[in-house]
């Protein structure tokens, strides 16, 4: 059925806004490269109530499956009483970009690390009907869960131009959002990078349980912006990069076993020494001269063979302290993807 078609026939949620004329405070408070932001904006109380009650269900015909979910995801996003909400939110973030002077991909990055460091709302991840919030109740609440979180920022790319979908993982009952990406750096061949909400993540880095699924997830557009997110494959070669970092100094990884095993030998070899030392005091104490030179020369041979695996002990240990200096970084460094960059750019060269 058409999408015209869909739009007679199916009852989607709509705020309703209520007689209320005050406006109820918003506290913004977010962190971007290393430098935490907060200010408040004022909403009308009329939009948030109504929001409040208005209802979340859509009414659906049968026959029609999941056809009906493109609309219902952009009624919360688009609802047109939103426009004033997005207009005085937005207008404190391109301050923000242009007095950074920020491109479009950092933009965005900045957009989504608001939406990203929202607390997580578990209290309404164990209520009976989870049903999403609009976007201006998750603004004023300042929490929410996966749908509530996904669909704000769904909503705040839109209306600066981003192209940006929602990405809805049917088995996990998930929802992120999606931002296209060219093959190979999508998720599961659905054509999009995923943008995980729930917390500080990179762009493109699937996080919790569905990120081991091989499973498609479904696509929602949400609008008709254009903007793409243009360092996607930069994002991978970061995601790379820690992928092969943590094979080599995670608790099993191959760095990791190889010093626990030159550990091994070094005390093994610590206490052969010890007993041919001992020995070495027998063998002088009884004039047993034969018996000592060869103890002394195998003695010696071994004390030299110390040595070097001392030096290849504190090499690897080294390099592990380095690569393992290189993973934080990256981890704790997810709100500056330019920083981390040019800092694996560095290590390389």
């Amino acid at each position: 059925m058409a999408k015209r078609g869909l739009k007679k026939c199916v009852v989607y949620p709509q705020i309703v806004p209520t007689d209320e004329s005050d406006t109820i405070s918003a506290q913004i408070t977010f962190p971007y490269r290393h430098l935490n932001y907060s200010f408040t904006i004022e909403i009308p109380l009329s939009l948030y109530k109504g929001a409040k009650r208005s209802g979340k269900s859509a009414k659906v015909p049968a026959g029609i499956q999941d056809a009906w979910l493109a609309g219902y995801y952009a009624a919360f996003t688009l609802d047109p009483c939103l426009n004033r909400v997005y207009q005085t939110l937005l207008s404190k973030f391109r301050k923000i970009r242009n007095e950074r002077n920020l491109n479009d991909d950092e933009y965005l990055e900045l957009l989504t690390a608001y939406v990203q460091s929202l607390p997580y709302d578990t209290e309404k991840l164990s209520s009976i009907d989870p049903a999403p919030r609009f976007p201006v109740e998750t603004i004023v609440d300042g929490t929410g869960i996966c749908s509530d979180k996904s669909l704000l920022l769904a909503g705040l790319l839109s209306h600066e131009g981003y192209a940006v979908s929602v990405l809805q993982f049917a088995k996990e009952n998930h929802l992120t959002v999606g931002l296209p990406a060219p093959p190979g750096y999508d998720f599961a061949g659905c054509g999009h990078a995923v943008v995980e909400t729930t917390a500080i993540s990179y762009i493109g880095h699937p996080a919790g349980e569905y990120a081991d699924t091989t499973s498609r997830p479904k696509v929602f557009p949400i609008g008709h912006g254009t903007k793409r997110y243009g360092s996607i494959r930069d994002v991978a070669k970061i995601l790379e990069m820690l992928d092969s970092l943590n094979e080599k100094i995670s608790e099993n990884g191959t760095l990791t076993l190889e010093i626990v095993r030159l550990h091994e030998k070094l005390l093994d070899l610590k206490d052969e020494l010890t007993r041919s030392s001992d020995e070495l005091l027998v063998l002088s104490a009884e004039e047993k001269i034969q018996e000592y030179e060869a103890l002394r020369h195998r003695h010696n041979a071994n004390v030299a063979r110390l040595k070097k695996m001392i030096d290849s002990y504190n090499r690897l240990v080294g390099e592990y302290q380095k690569l393992a200096g290189l993973a934080e970084f990256i981890k704790h460094n997810r709100l500056d993807r330019p920083a981390v960059s040019r800092k694996l750019n560095s290590a390389v060269d």
